[in-house]
């Protein structure tokens, strides 16, 4: 059995997750896309060692900067070590149980459901990169709002490979992004017990989503970026100034930081602006798992719901 959770930013899903995982002996596996990365605990919000202490982490700190990964090689990384686990676990007389916990919805989707063989096309893929690196990204993003807007509202506007393989997907197949996706979530059947199990999948899965009132969840996201910028972030960016062409840098504070470092923007302005672009990055997360079937959605404010639902979960298989 899987307990995945999911929600925007700074709403409590690394607590939740310790939380949920020490009442049931579980282990966790990170499904932040920006959280497998070597160098950049801070700006991440990484599981603090003290954090990781309660409760076993993995996929968390592995990867080097320059590495590219995507929600596919995810997959083919996660399903086996989770097949894995549950077959330890059963023949320990343990219960097959496991946590999934992130904000990247695209990695969470790869992992429970599978991924639709979405088509690609290297040379489009070439030209769109070149068209980005000429004119930046705008024009794709116009484009992009023509082909599926339904996407372009969705989409991290300042993730430039998201976008691109966006547009690549319209372009080489002549359908919208957003068809392929949704073909995935036809494949996925809903149970009225409040689980689902996926095609490609030998276990059942739980889905908690972790949701706030807007103005709580702001002040979380302001709180936690000057706890941040406090606990270092500004000096572990300068430690990766020299790699900031780097994909894995091209995420909320990273290019503000950088701005400072490089004389272009005081500290005050660069926080509020990271303030805000994360507030929006929460914004287009509740997007995307509020259209997902099967989530239970949980106040972040009374965690303690989560944690029944969990246990419920794992001892009658259902909600």
């Amino acid at each position: 059995m899987l307990i995945s959770i999911v929600g925007p930013t700074a709403v409590g899903k690394t607590g939740l997750s310790i939380a949920i995982a020490r009442a049931l002996g579980a282990e966790i596996i990170s499904a932040d896309s920006r959280q497998f990365y070597q160098g950049i605990p801070i700006g991440t919000a990484q599981p603090t060692p003290e954090e990781r202490s309660q409760a076993p982490h993995h996929f968390i700190d592995f990867l080097p900067l320059e590495r590219g990964y995507s929600s596919g090689r995810f997959a083919h990384d996660a399903v086996p070590w989770l097949e894995d686990h549950f077959e330890r676990r059963r023949d320990q007389g343990q219960p097959e149980v496991a946590i999934l916990v992130g904000g990247s919805g695209l990695y969470t989707q790869a992992v429970q459901d599978g991924l639709d063989d979405i088509p690609s096309d290297p040379a489009v893929r070439a030209t769109l990169n070149a068209q980005h690196a000429a004119q930046g990204l705008a024009p794709l993003l116009e484009e992009l709002e023509r082909l599926d807007p339904e996407h372009r509202r969705a989409v991290d506007a300042s993730n430039p490979h998201r976008v691109i393989r966006a547009v690549e997907v319209c372009r080489v197949s002549g359908r919208s992004y957003t068809s392929f996706r949704k073909q995935q979530a036809d494949l996925r059947k809903a149970h009225s017990g409040g689980w689902t199990r996926s095609r490609q999948r030998k276990w059942d899965t739980l889905t908690l989503g972790l949701g706030a009132p807007r103005t709580w969840l702001h002040e979380r996201i302001n709180e936690r970026t000057l706890a941040m910028i406090a606990a270092g972030w500004l000096e572990e960016v300068q430690s990766v100034h020299h790699l900031k062409e780097l994909n894995a840098l091209r995420t909320v504070g990273y290019p503000q930081l950088f701005d400072v470092l490089e004389g272009r923007m005081e500290l005050d302005m660069a926080i509020t602006k990271i303030q805000e672009a994360t507030r929006q990055f929460a914004r287009k997360q509740l997007t995307w798992f509020h259209r997902q079937s099967g989530v239970h959605w949980v106040d972040a404010r009374h965690p303690e719901r989560a944690i029944e639902l969990a246990l419920d979960f794992i001892r009658h298989g259902h909600v």
